[in-house]
């Protein structure tokens, strides 16, 4: 006759009796047993499943390292799975330091930590099938928690992976009136296309992650992106959910096409520029001899054409020290070098050093104002001032040189209609008299958009923290788990 249920809760009282009169090793609820040492539950409908437990290897390690203190596991009418604390923690500290979860099957490492926390030390299989998700969850709940129903702004851009996938960031921000608040990245999705379509669909979906029951479409007020086509495409599918969203392309984005432009204006100075840099790269002789006539110096920068105004900042760079560069290439022996004699070549041109002149006087504030508009303090008022300046500087921009950049610059204005509704807040926001407030939004609205964000550099930061990951050592993981990580990193670190 089979075991009833309180005959079977009996039974296992009797059997884990023995090994629990010095100190606790098993708990049960009556029907389950749970190995408080190994930390883990014990599946018994016989005694002798509770006796080849007790002689395995682990059970008897766990056993000599587990302190006199264990505290004793509450049990509920029905066993649910335990959740470690530890695990959850020792999870978490790894993710935010972005220390990869194999490092925990080092000896040294492993050893080290299992001897000072006293503590089974999980594997990563472990961890990141059981520990990763509630990391996750707990993390969105205290976003959600953060923002509540406050007015919110979002920056969304998407980038290519290592893998050659499409990946979409998408970062929310409280709007108010008090002071700027950090976004927080709630959304990492990989897209099989990119097109105005499958970017209105993630940015919908990804808000239901933060309002899963809806209903306040009315607090998003500002998107920022870049100038992409299908971005502008995307946020006018977007206003009609959000009929008070001001879709703004990112202004340093802007001024970063600005800088695109001057380069295109002078090949011979961005010869001079892509091959300078190639003269001492992996090169200690030549090293040498610049550290020679400059060692005070650092060496010539490495302009980057996805790295915003880096490509100014070396032109500017080689006006600053003109004459040097052209001793130390004259001094090097290897003149016979593609690169060498291109820059040698183009040092010798009067009409570089007139160029590095004209870009110097007229075209560095780009870079200033780049760099002023990736502070994340900055009032509407402020960002806009700063375009405004860089506005005002480029029509002052003399020759036929001035001319091509107006037109450009007159091009992107005209196209980010979003700036223009942010200058009639800042006319509002600054008192100015006969301000026409935008008809969809109210005086609360306006008043919180006192620290409104004009560009997406934190969204660029965001795609920085993602590559930091996945890496080519690391390609293995996930679209789903990666999301989770770089969410919980994000949040931890920023």
């Amino acid at each position: 006759m089979p075991k009833t249920k309180s005959n079977l809760g009996s039974s296992i009282t009797r059997w884990i009796e023995p090994y629990n009169r010095d100190k606790t090793v098993f708990t049960t609820s009556g029907l389950v047993i749970y190995c408080q040492v190994c930390d883990r539950q014990v599946r018994c409908n016989k005694k002798f499943q509770i006796t080849q437990h007790v002689t395995t290897e682990f059970h008897l390690k766990c056993l000599k390292k587990s302190s006199n203190n264990s505290k004793q596991m509450l049990m509920g009418d029905e066993i649910k799975p335990k959740t470690s604390s530890f695990n959850e923690d020792l999870c978490l500290s790894l993710i935010a330091a972005n220390i990869p979860w194999f490092k925990l099957q080092n000896p040294v490492f492993h050893d080290f930590l299992q001897n000072y926390t006293k503590k089974h030390i999980p594997d990563e299989s472990t961890l990141r099938k059981s520990f990763l998700h509630p990391c996750y969850v707990s993390t969105i709940e205290k976003i959600r928690e953060k923002i509540g129903d406050s007015y919110i702004y979002l920056v969304v851009d998407e980038t290519t992976d290592i893998n050659g996938s499409y990946i979409a960031n998408l970062l929310v921000g409280v709007l108010n009136e008090q002071s700027p608040s950090k976004p927080f990245l709630i959304a990492c999705k990989k897209l099989d296309k990119t097109n105005h379509s499958t970017i209105s669909r993630f940015v919908n979906d990804s808000l239901r992650i933060l309002w899963p029951h809806g209903g306040n479409d009315e607090k998003v007020l500002l998107l920022c992106s870049d100038a992409a086509p299908y971005m502008i495409k995307a946020g006018k599918t977007l206003n009609v959910f959000f009929p008070n969203m001001i879709h703004i392309s990112c202004l340093a984005h802007m001024i970063q096409r600005l800088a695109e432009k001057v380069r295109e204006m002078y090949p011979n100075v961005n010869t001079l520029v892509s091959n300078l840099k190639k003269v001492f790269l992996k090169a200690p002789q030549r090293v040498d001899v610049y550290k020679e006539i400059m060692p005070s110096v650092p060496l010539p920068p490495e302009p980057v054409l996805t790295r915003w105004g880096t490509w100014i900042k070396a032109a500017n760079f080689c006006a600053d020290h003109f004459d040097n560069l052209k001793i130390i290439l004259q001094k090097l022996e290897d003149k016979n070098v593609v690169s060498i004699k291109k820059c040698i070549n183009m040092l010798s041109l009067e009409s570089v050093k007139n160029d590095l002149t004209f870009i110097q006087s007229h075209f560095f504030i780009l870079v200033k104002s780049i760099k002023n508009l990736e502070r994340s303090s900055l009032t509407l008022c402020d960002s806009i001032q700063i375009v405004n300046n860089v506005i005002l500087a480029m029509e002052k921009v003399p020759g036929q040189q001035g001319k091509i950049i107006q037109e450009k610059l007159l091009y992107l204005i005209e196209k980010n209609v979003g700036f223009q509704t942010a200058k009639q807040i800042t006319t509002i926001l600054s008192g100015k008299e006969n301000s026409i407030m935008p008809s969809n939004l109210t005086p609360s609205m306006c008043s919180c958009m006192k620290y409104a964000p004009i560009t997406s550099v934190d969204v660029e930061r965001s795609f920085s923290t993602y590559k930091s990951i996945l890496t080519e050592k690391r390609t293995s993981m996930t679209s789903e788990n990666m999301e989770k990580y770089i969410i919980v990193h994000c949040y931890e670190n920023y």
